[in-house]
């Protein structure tokens, strides 16, 4: 038989001669009953044939099913064996570890049926902790069903560990009109998917921002007494910001503020963690605290408020995590930090200096996570090859100085324009990199995608990854792809004239059409049909980035374009954008459509002359 395609790859597979078919009565043994119900149950799914099942906790040796739990046989934490010979045993170190040994089994079970070849598997993970963020702060909330989902698959990818990256979109009781127009997740809601998640052996890890990227409350008069920069600052990316973005240091209102948001939010998680964010402080020593930044220096005004909040956040849990970003600046506070929290090594290209900052944090004995990402935002269709490069990148430096955890990450800049299924990818290789740090050949890799998360023998990952790469006959852009910039800010993007030509622009598009063919050539799988309406739709929009660069190319301005070609324009735009609110409500809630759209047609405004 061939070598099993599954995903995560595991550690060591020694396949055998012979199968092993089994029985139409089975009888599968376990201690706790809750096990072996379950078993039978993923049997029953994922077989989809009349075999019939009986759970018994009496070991007399000869049942077809048995799973075990022995530390002493498996010594990993999380680890786990499977043995298919005349019958099949799961052995794990913990429950946790017997749950990923049935996600492996379920994944033979969909790819042999029941006649199984004899095997040997012996695995666990390189990384305790595996986690995804999920950015549900820009624009895109998940409804509570595709949240499911999410976690269904994720926990099958022996994902652990979640964080949905909260700014502004928890229902904080006294502060409605930060999010009534967001439909953010409510108390009972957040205790729900905290319950799901466990279930299924993942912590859900609380992650509210504390310092930086608070703009969604401090645009509000109720709020803005507690900016830093109230009436806007100098971005680092170029230009003046009119609107605050970070909460000030300065006095103790905005420590006042930040402790009431955690002591209402932070009780609805099991977890012993909490993220306080502290990112991208871009703002900080521009307004109220210039005074004190110039006396003491932007790194010990930054780390006295990081403390504060730690402080805060430690009245209710074990461990802090923090984004490393601002203080890998000032690196001479990091052996400064409490040994009980934990720095966030993030970055998204695929040659970030993650050896640089992992080194950082491992000389001065201070824990600490990678974090990249999906490469999915401010893109539509991903970029593929940097999302696998820039998780690989993180996770090969993070073994090599002691990281104790990776978390995968998936942004919503700019109106969070990409559908679910093209983050999968990212998904994918950050739970299989994170299980078992080895590279995973791209061919492989995409064949198991496409068989364990969209169930399929289909090329749909395929076609996906061929997506992501196109942008690369262009040039490149940091943290997102051409026709995703030239769309969006087609009044900033003269200078593509310099870099590029029509010819190179019109072969881009030939290409993309060409797979939009192959990806709709696939909407006649039932399975796949939904999947295959999001990612056109993404082309769709791909496509009009590319004919924005086209027309900068022929004409200069978008002002310029001839009105007969901008009608034929407009109406492809609006058409997609229909498609897009139709998608969007499909998997997602209301609130942030609005304002996604807003943001997606920011064209149809520098055209008719309302953006300067």
């Amino acid at each position: 038989m061939s070598m099993p395609i599954l995903l995560p790859q595991p550690k060591r597979i020694d396949v055998f001669d012979g199968t092993t078919r089994i029985p139409s009565h089975a009888v599968i043994f376990t201690k706790k009953y809750e096990f072996g119900k379950q078993f039978k149950l993923m049997l029953a799914e994922t077989l989809h044939d009349n075999v019939k099942l009986d759970v018994t906790t009496y070991n007399k040796g000869n049942e077809f099913f048995q799973l075990f739990i022995n530390p002493d046989v498996v010594p990993q934490p999380q680890g786990y064996r499977i043995y298919i010979g005349n019958n099949i045993v799961l052995v794990a170190h913990d429950e946790s570890g017997l749950f990923y040994a049935c996600a492996t089994f379920r994944q033979l079970l969909r790819q042999y049926g029941r006649m199984l070849p004899r095997l040997y598997i012996d695995d666990f993970p390189d990384f305790p902790n595996r986690g995804i963020l999920i950015d549900v702060s820009r624009d895109r909330i998940p409804k509570m069903e595709t949240m499911k989902n999410m976690i269904n698959t994720l926990a099958q990818l022996k994902i652990n560990q979640i964080q949905l990256y909260i700014e502004h979109t928890f229902a904080y009781r006294e502060h409605e009109k930060v999010w009534k127009d967001y439909s953010p997740f409510t108390s009972e809601e957040i205790l729900e998917i905290d319950a799901y998640c466990a279930e299924r052996y993942i912590e859900l890890v609380p992650n509210q921002n504390t310092f930086g990227h608070l703009d969604k409350w401090l645009i509000h008069d109720e709020y803005r007494s507690l900016a830093e920069a109230p009436n806007g600052f100098d971005s680092p990316w170029g230009g003046w910001t009119p609107l605050p973005f970070s909460i000030s240091p300065v006095d103790e209102k905005p420590v006042e503020f930040v402790g009431k948001l955690l002591d209402e939010l932070l009780p609805h998680f099991k977890s012993s963690k909490v993220n306080i964010g502290c990112d991208e402080t871009i703002d900080l020593g521009q307004g109220k605290s210039k005074e004190l930044c110039e006396r003491y220096g932007k790194g010990k005004v930054y780390f006295d408020f990081l403390m504060k909040v730690y402080n805060l956040a430690k009245r209710h849990k074990d461990t802090v995590m923090f984004w490393g970003d601002i203080i890998e600046n000032y690196p001479q506070f990091i052996p400064q930090l409490p040994k009980d929290m934990i720095a966030m090594v993030w970055g998204y290209e695929a040659d970030h200096p993650y050896e640089e900052k992992c080194r950082l944090y491992s000389a001065s004995g201070n824990s600490f996570y990678v974090c990249p990402g999906t490469s999915t935002w401010n893109s539509f269709v991903g970029r593929s090859n940097n999302a696998m490069a820039n998780i690989s990148n993180a996770v090969t430096n993070g073994k090599r100085y002691g990281a104790i955890g990776v978390l995968t990450t998936d942004w919503g800049d700019n109106g969070h324009a990409q559908h679910l299924p093209f983050s999968w990818i990212g998904f994918g290789y950050g739970a299989h990199l994170s299980w078992n740090a080895i590279e995973m050949p791209r061919e492989h890799f995409l064949h198991a995608l496409n068989m364990h998360v969209f169930q399929t023998d289909q090329p749909i990952s395929e076609c996906m990854y061929a997506l992501g790469k196109v942008h690369e006959k262009l040039f490149y852009t940091p943290n997102g792809t051409p026709q995703f910039y030239a769309f969006l800010y087609a009044d900033g993007a003269k200078q593509y004239k310099t870099s590029i030509d029509v010819q190179r622009v019109e072969s881009c598009i030939e290409e993309v059409n060409g797979i939009a063919k192959q990806v709709k050539s696939l909407a006649r799988f039932d399975v796949l049909s939904d999947v295959v309406e999001q990612v056109l739709n993404n082309v769709d929009f791909a496509l009009l980035g590319l004919k924005t660069i086209e027309f900068i190319l022929r004409y200069g301005d978008i002002r310029n374009i001839p009105d007969n070609e901008w009608a034929e324009f407009e109406k492809q735009l609006d058409d997609v954008i229909n498609v897009y609110r139709e998608i969007w409500l499909k998997h997602n809630r209301p609130g942030g459509l609005e304002q996604s759209i807003y943001t997606l047609s920011r064209i149809k405004r520098i055209r008719y002359g309302e953006i300067e």
